[in-house]
């Protein structure tokens, strides 16, 4: 007999979605301000972190859904590459594929100085560990190496997460519109900023985040104490 399917289980479905992005915003924003000396947890509730995962990783969702589903078309085609006539061909591809990606993402973080290199990293490096681990550990078995999925998704996550935020380090670091120069913050109180080496680094429903570079200090500053932010034309 077919199980039905009733409403509590859509609401298990939806309280384990709005977990998993209420802990990665934590886990983004935990480790994204770290690297700006900011204790967020002190300034962050519960909906900023579900606003900023929503807004920063959910194409990380979407990237890993994309990549399980590439490895197991690869697995697959690996499996019956004697059914494909060119099945060498298609066989070197699929070997070539980490290496080509990882190479474009040296090229892009080293020449080009593009971060967005760190994402093809992150898929090189998972396409190669799941190459290895279905060929040489589990023997080319497609069935036992599906049981795994939980565990190179997981994988996959980290090296995303870990991307996106190295990623935007970079992002609000060298790109000229998070510079304060940019802009004419107008503050309820005096509050002594240095428009010249500052950087905003984003705001949640309560403080917005500065950086200044030259002093390597954050400053927190809550919304009721800025007035209002208008762009220099």
């Amino acid at each position: 007999m077919k199980r039905i399917l009733h409403i509590s289980d859509l609401q298990v479905f939806y309280l384990a979605i709005a977990a998993i992005f209420i802990f990665t915003g934590f886990i983004y924003n935990f480790f994204f301000f770290r690297l700006f000396h900011i204790k967020v947890e002190q300034f962050f509730t519960l909906q900023d972190y579900l606003a900023s995962s929503i807004e920063k990783v959910y194409l990380i969702i979407i990237a890993i859904l994309f990549a399980i589903m590439s490895s197991y078309l690869a697995r697959y085609v690996m499996r019956e590459k004697q059914k494909f006539q060119y099945h060498r061909l298609v066989a070197a591809l699929l070997y070539c594929i980490p290496f080509v990606m990882f190479m474009a993402g040296m090229l892009m973080l080293i020449k080009y100085k593009e971060p967005s290199g760190y994402f093809l990293l992150s898929f090189a490096m998972y396409a190669g560990g799941d190459y290895v681990l279905f060929k040489k550990i589990f023997k080319g078995n497609h069935d036992s190496y599906s049981r795994y999925f939980y565990f190179t998704g997981f994988i996959l996550y980290v090296l995303l997460i870990t991307s996106t935020i190295v990623y935007n380090r970079d992002y609000v670091l060298h790109e000229p519109m998070h510079s304060l120069k940019n802009y004419r913050v107008h503050f309820v109180r005096d509050v002594s900023i240095n428009p010249d080496n500052c950087i905003i680094l984003e705001a949640n429903s309560n403080y917005f985040f500065f950086y200044d570079e030259s002093l390597n200090k954050a400053y927190v500053i809550p919304k009721d104490g800025i007035s209002y932010i208008e762009a220099n034309r």
